[in-house]
Formats: C-alpha cells, sequence, structure tokens
C-alpha cells in the first residue's frame, strides 16, 4: 500500500513538472536592453562605401547572420558603389566585399565578406510582430557613433509597393540603415529602412522574413556588378534615409530637353527654389535639375499620404542635394530640403538670425525652427547642419 502511494506521488510530481515545462516551452523571458545590446552588439558591422575616385562617400549598418560573414543590409547602401569596408564593433576591418543576393523592390542586399568564426545573430519570425511590440534599434548613425542602442515601439503595419513595412518609434538616423530591430527576445524581426525627417519617431523597417528566402548558398559576385551610377554631387548611398522607396523611376514624366541651371539658380539655388513654391511642377524641376535620383513619400502624423519628394543633385555643387516635395493633390512644389557639404549653426544665424525654437531629440541631433519664417534646420550634435527646410 505504502509502495502505490509513493508510485502515486511521484508520477503526482511528474505530471506537474510537464505541465510546468509545456506552460513555458517556446515562452523564453524577454531580455533587457542592456542584455541585447552585449548579445547583439559584435554582430553589427559598418559598412563604408567609396566614390570613383576612391574616397569614402557615405556609410550604413548591416549584421552578420552568420560565422563565415554573410551579412544583411539595405540595396540603397550599396548600389551607387563599386568599392566598400566592412567594419566590425572590434574595428576589424575587410575590403573585399561581396554581393550573394539583392531585391531592389524591398531594399535588401545580402553581402559576404571572406572570414571563420564570427559572431552573428539569430533571425526571428517577422510573421508575429505586431502593433505595440517593444522593439530595438542596433545601428551606426550618421557613419561615427558605432553600435547606437535605441527603443520604441513597433507604431504601424503598413502596406507599401508588393511588400510589407513596420512604422517603429525607435530613433533611425543617417547612416542607421541596413541595421537590425530587435524583438525583445534579442531576435532580429526587421531590417533598419527609413526615416521621415519632418516627423516625429517616424521610422521604418523592412520584415527580416523577406530576407531570409535570400540566404541559401549562392555564388558571390563582385559588388561593381549591382553598381548603379549616380550623378556626382548626388548624396552618398546610406547617407540619406526615405521612407520605402517607389519601385521604377520617380513619379512625373522627366521632358526629353532638359534646360540646365538658369542663371539666377547660379546665384543662389536655395533662394531660386524657394521662389519655385507653389509654382512648380515635377516636370519643371526635372526640366532644370534633370531627373531626380531618389523618390521618396512623404506623411502627416495621421500617416496620410501627401507628398511625392524627389532628390536631385545640386546643379551648381554649393549643396550637396536638394529634395523637392510635391503635393499630391495640386502637385506644385510645397517643400524644400537642402543639404549642405558642410554649414553649422553659426552660419545659419549669420544668414538667417537665431529668432529659432529648439527641439533637442534624445540622439542628440536637434531641430531649430524659425518663429518669423517657415525654415527650420536639422542639426547633429555638434551643431553642424544636416539639412536645411523651407516650405
Amino acid at each position: 500500500m505504502r509502495r502505490n502511494r509513493s508510485w502515486a506521488h511521484l508520477l503526482f510530481l511528474l505530471s506537474i513538472l510537464c505541465l510546468c515545462v509545456s506552460a513555458t516551452d517556446g515562452q523564453a523571458p524577454p531580455l533587457s536592453a542592456g542584455d541585447i545590446y552585449k548579445k547583439a552588439s559584435p554582430a553589427v558591422v559598418l559598412i563604408e562605401t567609396y566614390d570613383l575616385k576612391g574616397e569614402v562617400s557615405g556609410s550604413g549598418s548591416g549584421f552578420l547572420v552568420s560565422a563565415d560573414g554573410v551579412i544583411i543590409t539595405n540595396f540603397h547602401v550599396v548600389e551607387h558603389t563599386k568599392r566598400a569596408t566592412v567594419r566590425l564593433a572590434n574595428q576589424d576591418a575587410y575590403d573585399r566585399v561581396e554581393v550573394l543576393d539583392v531585391d531592389k523592390r524591398k531594399d535588401i542586399a545580402v553581402l559576404k565578406i571572406r572570414a571563420v568564426g564570427l559572431p552573428f545573430l539569430l533571425l526571428g519570425s517577422s510573421s508575429s510582430v505586431e502593433v505595440g511590440q517593444n522593439v530595438f534599434s542596433l545601428s551606426n548613425p550618421l557613419g561615427i557613433l558605432q553600435n547606437t542602442l535605441s527603443q520604441g515601439i513597433v507604431s504601424g503595419i503598413r502596406q507599401g509597393d508588393g511588400y510589407r513595412y513596420f512604422q517603429i518609434t525607435a530613433p533611425i538616423s543617417h547612416g542607421s540603415s541596413g541595421g537590425p530591430i530587435f524583438n525583445t527576445l534579442g531576435e532580429v524581426v526587421g531590417i533598419a529602412v527609413a526615416t521621415i525627417e519632418e516627423g516625429q519617431n517616424l521610422n521604418f523597417a523592412v520584415p527580416v522574413d523577406y530576407a531570409k528566402g535570400m540566404l541559401s548558398p549562392s555564388q558571390p559576385r563582385p559588388l561593381e556588378s549591382i553598381y548603379e551610377p549616380e550623378p556626382e554631387k548626388a548624396t552618398p548611398a546610406g547617407a540619406v534615409a526615405g521612407i520605402p522607396p517607389k519601385s521604377g523611376a520617380p513619379s512625373g514624366a522627366v521632358p526629353t530637353s532638359i534646360s540646365g541651371p538658369s542663371e539666377e539658380m547660379k546665384k543662389n539655388g536655395l533662394t531660386y527654389l524657394e521662389g519655385k513654391l507653389g509654382k512648380w511642377t515635377e516636370q519643371d524641376a526635372a526640366r532644370e535639375l534633370g531627373a531626380a535620383v531618389r523618390h521618396r513619400f512623404g506623411y502627416d502624423l495621421h500617416q496620410t499620404l501627401v507628398s511625392d519628394i524627389n532628390a536631385y543633385p545640386d546643379p551648381t555643387g554649393a549643396m550637396r542635394e536638394f529634395e523637392l516635395s510635391f503635393d499630391v493633390k495640386t502637385k506644385f512644389l510645397a517643400g524644400i530640403f537642402a543639404y549642405p557639404w558642410n554649414m553649422t549653426w553659426e552660419q545659419c544665424k549669420q544668414l538667417w538670425g537665431d529668432d529659432a525654437r529648439l527641439d533637442k531629440k534624445p540622439d542628440g541631433t536637434k531641430f531649430r525652427m524659425y518663429r518669423l519664417r517657415h525654415l527650420n534646420i536639422y542639426l547633429d550634435k555638434s551643431d553642424r547642419v544636416i539639412s536645411i527646410g523651407i516650405y
């Protein structure tokens, strides 16, 4: 009788143990932000791209997904270069960067460096991502702040042209393109791709599930095999992120005849373009500035599409690039974003004064919004101008 009771007691304990294992199976406890950083940062890389003169022209982020050097990043980070350098978190550098696969529509590139024994990240399931879920971004803002961690939530799941993308509040800056977006288990669920600078916490990521099918073994090919020329004065690859790009050519027909910059444009391009607000269409811009080199969509705070934003190199060379925002309803120029080569807040004050409201961002960048004119200045942490906005 006592033996039977002992067996019954043992079976009872085993059943309780099985229930506990079943209840916790597949539900690992969430990691802290610090744990995610420690676990993931060694596998996040900085990608530097070079122009045809051999000078560093841009930077982006990426992450290792295998010990032998397979890297996922954005296509736009490497599309305008024939040569790149991958820098690991431990400062090791690899100058031979090859391509395994690209998906231009979804802005994904799979690269390869020749290495062994590297740390790498685990890919989660982006199909299980839900609005309100906590996420973390780990990337290289501005190409110099290597391995910067930020936290946010998934604030929306949007439909693009043939693919979905996540809207997130985790900050994304210049140079963050291609960085991993993590869930609370430290698994990669997205790839940082874009931000809307004129909005608040409007950042975007491509679901990582789209990249999983691109990881099957394939023969590496030279980086220059995907090279797409960019006008000499265009913004360096990966330097300016835009809301997921529209596939194909920028909207609006490009005229066959291009007049080139007018004398007024040559004198002061920014002032000249300001005079075209409410007057120019995309066709007018293309007639004088040539074909746009990049396109992104503009949204209001309610995520309603409000503008087509086309990027043009500054034909005078005074600015690195102009982005012109055309209202989707009126089709006329509604806003201008200018990206200087090298300009400081002190120089802005000399031009326009300093009667501007200051808005500081968590990542150290700042907005200076002028009170008496339709002018915004976006600055980095050292008060260098990232962009000038006129509307």
